[in-house]
């Protein structure tokens, strides 16, 4: 199933004041004018990217969950997760990457702990904290306007019983062998997984836990904490407004596709929830769009943001292809004038750059690529592309030193070719 842009108002709600109404107007004001540098600077300061050697500012990988709203999720390996490839960028080189995953789905009994995520979908799997739940509530009810019909009645009841009668959650492999013969293989997804994802969907299951790789689907009920199901029922402007407020803490600066591709929402309604979050028009150069953020940013000296330009090799990190920098790919052009196209799909003799690219991040710039691979215990540097306007040698360095941090946190060592 291929969900669509999700509409948050189409219809009129109670909750809808004249206070709101007047919010979404035409803005009268005059954009603020900034740079692009400026922004830059705001958007890589907003993802607390911290040098290899130095403290992070997050101590583990639920902490940068809650830091940056969202992580896209993917099963590709050719490195690492998508998963532990964003959250090891936000880390020091001392974190390492078998912690990532039992830190974000904490080991043990969800009756017996409390969940620090759950799973859903932008227009593709992400992870959340368990905190912005309430967020996705208007989300979760246009899916279930839009496609709660699919839904069998009997075959949702009996999938709610399965589910109900396993305390710690059960796996879809479980489900299936309660209910039915046709097993999942692959993408070949059987009746009952098609019906118990959208119901992950629609929320009447939710995934705070996972065994080992294997999701645990469960009841919101009984896995979501009760102050998080009670907020989710907040009213829909507000519901609206704070989704807003959450993707400009997160992307720093953004214009309304930007905040419509974060979650995956129609435009209008992603232009209605700027309005009432009350942020700040920008106009930045070249931008087509008028760019928003926090009205507290303007108010912040040049000292406190990262300097324009480059920074010395060894603080330079790599970037995987899901995360929050590169994954809207319109974006990365606007903000940082990188062209990305992710080539693992690619046939090889058409590919420019290589099966899995990561870009090569050196202060508010991308200054490189470079095409690398996990190969047993060698965290193999294939290729080096440097940017135009950057040298070859000092991108080399600096993809050296970003692998160094990578290779230490994955537990690998790096293998160059002679010719770097």
């Amino acid at each position: 199933m291929t969900e669509p842009e999700t509409h948050l108002g189409d219809a009129p709600t109670p909750a809808r004041t004249e206070a709101a109404t007047t919010a979404c107007a035409p803005s009268t004001t005059t954009p603020q004018p900034v740079t692009a540098d400026w922004v830059r600077g705001v958007v890589v300061e907003a993802q607390h990217i911290p040098p290899a050697a130095g403290p992070g500012f997050y101590d583990d990988a639920a902490e940068v969950l809650r830091g940056i709203g969202l992580i896209q999720l993917d099963p590709l390996t050719r490195v690492s997760t998508a998963q532990r490839l964003t959250t090891l960028t936000r880390l020091p080189r001392s974190a390492r990457a078998e912690e990532v995953d039992s830190s974000l789905w904490p080991a043990g009994a969800p009756l017996h702990r409390e969940p620090v995520s759950f799973e859903a979908f932008t227009k593709v799997a992400c992870v959340f904290p368990i905190e912005d739940w309430p967020l996705l509530q208007l989300r979760r009810e246009r899916v279930r306007e839009t496609y709660g019909r699919q839904l069998d009645t009997g075959m949702r009841e009996r999938i709610r019983e399965v589910v109900a009668a396993a305390p710690d959650g059960s796996q879809i492999g479980a489900i299936e062998a309660a209910l039915g013969t046709t097993r999942t293989t692959g993408w070949s997804w059987s009746e009952i997984k098609q019906a118990a994802e959208l119901m992950v969907r629609t929320g009447e299951l939710v995934i705070t836990a996972r065994n080992g790789i294997i999701r645990l689907f469960d009841l919101p009920e009984r896995a979501l904490p009760a102050a998080v199901l009670q907020a989710a029922h907040l009213p829909p402007e507000q519901l609206r407004a704070d989704l807003a407020r959450r993707a400009a803490g997160t992307l720093g600066v953004m214009t309304v596709a930007d905040f419509a591709h974060h979650y995956h929402l129609a435009s209008a309604d992603a232009a209605h929830g700027i309005a009432l979050a009350g942020l700040t028009e920008l106009r930045v150069p070249g931008w087509k769009d008028l760019g928003y953020c926090d009205p507290q940013l303007l108010q912040r000296p040049p000292e406190d943001l990262p300097p324009a330009g480059t920074a010395p090799a060894a603080q330079s990190r790599l970037i995987g292809p899901f995360d929050p920098l590169l994954r809207d790919r319109g974006r990365a052009r606007r903000i940082f004038g990188f062209d990305y196209t992710f080539e693992a799909y690619v046939p090889k003799d058409k590919r420019r750059y290589g099966h899995y690219v990561m870009a090569v991040l050196s202060g508010t710039e991308l200054v490189g690529r470079v095409d690398l691979q996990r190969v047993g215990p060698v965290l193999q540097i294939n290729r080096v592309f440097p940017e135009p306007g950057h040298g070859t040698r000092s991108v080399t360095a600096r993809v050296r030193a970003g692998a160094r941090t990578l290779g230490t946190q994955l537990g690998t060592r790096v293998q160059l070719p002679e010719d770097l």
